[in-house]
């Protein structure tokens, strides 16, 4: 059942995002052609830019039709099972655990299909979705390349909605880059760089301000984010004359944007007072440091659950 949730609260996802290529195409075609010329050659483009905006909607149109079709059949097979099982509560008899044993096996390849074509779908979801990014406004940073905060928001309510819909965890990391050097713009590229190495094909990567930089991490706990946030500190040890900061939080089930991003900026800036690199953690109610192996024959491993808890420091700030 709570993949069907999941199935439904994602069915709207790819509902909004099909209204959202409708508009964004329009008003992007709009403001080319008012600036459109006799030229040709600008007839042109924008003749292939429609193109390409028709096959965009398309294949999100595919999408969505997918996930309903394979939904809808999954449904007929679930109403089955419930009805066995209301058959089995009045009758418990050696036979019917047998029939309701084989129904169970039967739906069971049905269920672990329809979940990876909803994992197929949110693939090819994202990848539509960079593509709108081009009618429906910047959503990259010019400087980096990365996405803007204008991305990041966009996307943190996304997960933000499917956490309300079915408890889906997610982590938020937000680092700042101080650097002594005259010219920093080198060092921030190189930082971003060692932060799109340690990310995932799913993270979200992106820039938050001059000097702060954040990464949503779908499907991930604190701890998770902690074991990403650890390695990308350790790395960040290479770069020169700066002090790298991260402060790392978990969803929790009152959080909106606001509340989740003031609680990773106070865990971050507990970790700017302390003038090296370092990493706090905010569980909701306290602000802790997380301390960083380095230079140790098990840096490069991935820290265990055990491990991470044996590191609950001092409590620095009540939140």
């Amino acid at each position: 059942m709570e993949l069907l949730a999941l199935a439904s609260g994602f069915e709207g996802y790819l509902a909004d995002t099909v209204a959202l290529a409708a508009v964004a195409v329009i008003g992007y075609l709009v403001g080319r052609r008012s600036f459109s010329s006799n030229s040709q050659l600008k007839d042109f483009k924008l003749s292939q830019e429609l193109l390409r905006a028709a096959h965009i909607a398309k294949e999100l149109q595919q999408i969505a039709g997918r996930i309903r079709q394979d939904v809808a059949s999954h449904q007929a097979n679930i109403s089955q099972f419930n009805s066995k099982v209301s058959d089995l509560q009045s009758s418990a008899t050696e036979d019917s655990w047998q029939a309701l044993s084989a129904e169970a096996e039967a739906l069971l390849v049905p269920t672990m299909k329809l979940a990876t074509d909803l994992s197929l779908a949110y693939d090819q979801l994202r990848k539509q979705s960079l593509q709108l990014m081009n009618f429906a406004g910047s959503r990259t940073d010019p400087d980096t390349g990365i996405h803007n905060r204008r991305a990041m928001e966009e996307q943190l309510e996304v997960l933000l909605s499917l956490h309300k819909q079915n408890a889906s965890r997610f982590s938020l990391a937000l680092f700042s880059v101080d650097c002594s050097s005259d010219d920093a713009d080198p060092i921030v590229g190189e930082f971003v760089e060692l932060l799109e190495n340690c990310a995932r094909e799913t993270d979200v990567v992106a820039r938050y301000s001059n000097e702060e930089f954040v990464v949503l991490m779908p499907q991930t706990s604190l701890a998770g984010g902690v074991i990403f946030s650890e390695r990308l500190l350790r790395t960040a040890d290479s770069l020169d004359h700066c002090v790298v900061a991260g402060g790392i939080v978990e969803v929790s089930t009152h959080d909106d944007a606001e509340k989740l991003l003031s609680r990773a900026d106070s865990a971050l800036y507990s970790a700017r007072a302390n003038g090296y690199n370092c990493l706090y953690k905010h569980n909701g109610r306290t602000i802790r440091e997380h301390e960083i192996e380095r230079f140790s024959a098990i840096s490069d491993a991935q820290p265990t659950e055990e491990v991470f808890a044996e590191h609950d420091d001092e409590v620095v700030e009540t939140a």
